[in-house]
């Protein structure tokens, strides 16, 4: 089995150069770095990251743990977070908490224990405050994905939902709805409990007044865009338009409405939030719907910078990095007539 040695012999160069090159370190020429890689390839040579562990005392992971896996906006943002870390030669590995909170708790023990050299924790459940401090305290590189605390000094990728459900209400308001109703996610987070906040104030300033009976609390989970617009649609004033939680249950919304001889958008208008159509076309619906697209890439581009900024210096000053939503236009909504 060939080694470093091997590699140093047939590049012509030192045995440390080569370990500058397979751990992606500063201080080696461009021409050198590529005579190194092209050894690399010709001797069919693979890093053993156990033993380069045991010197660097480095694990080469990332460990991220998520709410839950059943989210679909989360696979989406899990397929760019592995892409980034993969040009700093870090692995990623997912575990999902199942929006159990002792189970997220031994996840991050885990990780911190010296199973990864950095964690990022997505998701935006308002009792992660005391953990996160926690983690803090020890020092160990962090950063969140959609939650903020505002007295807490972390590194964070937000996304401004608050302004994005915002943007949909006036949107829908523009096309003449009055009637609009919402579906939310669980309110015990931060993401579903802004977007609630951000529908409300829109209402506000619109001149409509808020009523309960358009707004539908679910978990977010399958079948809560169904069971909801089944509540909706008997109201003795329906709405006309609907804004979802995410787009999960906008194309359920779509699904049963046309089930209940309801047209969208003819009859009723849809908004969800996400836009990630390019994982939910399993779903048959020859309606495209208008959501609320989230910048992934960049979020994941951002949180992977940020974590390796953290892992080779601990002492880094936190960051706070946000974006904005915009709407995507697709064919669930119609003007009001």
């Amino acid at each position: 089995m060939n080694n470093i040695f091997d590699i140093a012999r047939m590049a012509g160069v030192s045995k440390t150069t080569v370990s500058r090159v397979i751990n992606n370190q500063p201080g080696v020429r461009e021409e050198t770095r590529i005579k190194v890689q092209e050894a690399i390839k010709k001797l069919n040579y693979v890093p053993n990251h156990a033993a380069r562990s045991l010197v660097s005392r480095k694990s080469g992971v990332i460990g991220v743990v998520l709410n839950e896996f059943n989210a679909s906006v989360y696979l989406k943002l899990a397929n760019y977070l592995e892409k980034y870390a993969a040009l700093y030669n870090y692995n990623v590995v997912f575990c999902s908490s199942n929006d159990n909170y002792e189970s997220k708790s031994r996840y991050v023990q885990y990780f911190t224990g010296g199973a990864a050299d950095g964690l990022i924790l997505f998701g935006s459940d308002t009792r992660d405050r005391e953990l996160v401090k926690k983690i803090l305290k020890t020092g160990f590189p962090l950063v969140l994905i959609e939650n903020y605390f505002n007295d807490i000094n972390v590194n964070d990728v937000i996304i401004d939902n608050f302004s994005g459900a915002v943007n949909v209400v006036n949107y829908l308001v523009k096309l003449g709805h009055r009637k609009i109703a919402h579906i939310t996610g669980n309110i015990n987070h931060k993401v579903a409990l802004e977007r609630l906040n951000g529908y409300i104030k829109a209402l506000n300033e619109n001149g409509l007044a808020y009523n309960k009976e358009y707004v539908i609390h679910t978990d977010s989970g399958e079948q809560s865009g169904c069971k909801s617009v089944d509540q909706l649609l008997k109201l003795k004033e329906p709405p006309t338009a609907i804004f979802t939680f995410n787009d999960m249950q906008g194309y359920e919304v779509i699904q049963r409405a046309a089930e209940l001889g309801i047209s969208v958008p003819q009859d009723l208008s849809v908004v969800g939030f996400d836009n990630i159509y390019d994982i939910l076309r399993f779903i048959p619906s020859n309606i495209r719907l208008t959501s609320m697209k989230q910048p992934m890439d960049k979020v994941a581009e951002a949180a992977i910078g940020l974590m390796m900024t953290n892992i080779e210096d601990v002492n880094a000053k936190p960051q706070i990095i946000s974006f904005e939503t915009e709407i995507f236009h697709g064919t669930s909504c119609r003007e009001k007539k």
